[in-house]
Parts: C-alpha cells; structure tokens; sequence
C-alpha cells in the first residue's frame, strides 16, 4: 500500500465530530517547508532586534560618558 492511501484509511478511521474538532493530522511536507522559511525569518529578525539594542546600548554610554569624567576625580579620591 502506498502512503497515500495509508493517509486516506487514517483520515477516515477517524470521526467527523473528531476531525471537525480537532482537525486532520498534520501534513508533514508542509509544515517542514513553513518551518524552513520562518526560522530564517525569525533569525533575521532576531539579529535586527540584537542590533537595535546593541544601538541603544551605545547610545546611552555616548550619554553618560561626560557624567563619568565629572565624576572621575571623587572615584579616585575613594580609591585611595
């Protein structure tokens, strides 16, 4: 017996209440293209996410870096 007809046996075995409910059983050729797509997706988006906080990182040293130097005279007078 081919898989095909192994697929349509198990898809009929199963009720009309059941698969309405729940639905068929999941098509595996499909659902490994979609998973291939979307996790180059997300990983792009992930880096563009990681980028943008690295960014924002940076951002704020740049803004606190002259807060710093002010400050730096009394961190080393504490040093001592």
């Amino acid at each position: 017996m081919s898989d095909e007809q192994k697929k349509v046996e198990t898809e009929i075995d199963v009720d009309p209440f059941t698969r309405m409910m729940f639905g068929g059983p999941p098509r595996r050729q499909n659902t490994e293209e979609n998973t291939e797509s979307t996790s180059d997706k997300k990983v792009g988006e992930d880096y563009y996410a990681l980028i943008g906080q690295v960014d924002s990182i940076m951002e704020s040293v740049n803004k606190l870096k002259p807060m710093i130097k002010e400050f730096s005279p009394i961190l080393k007078y504490f040093k001592k």
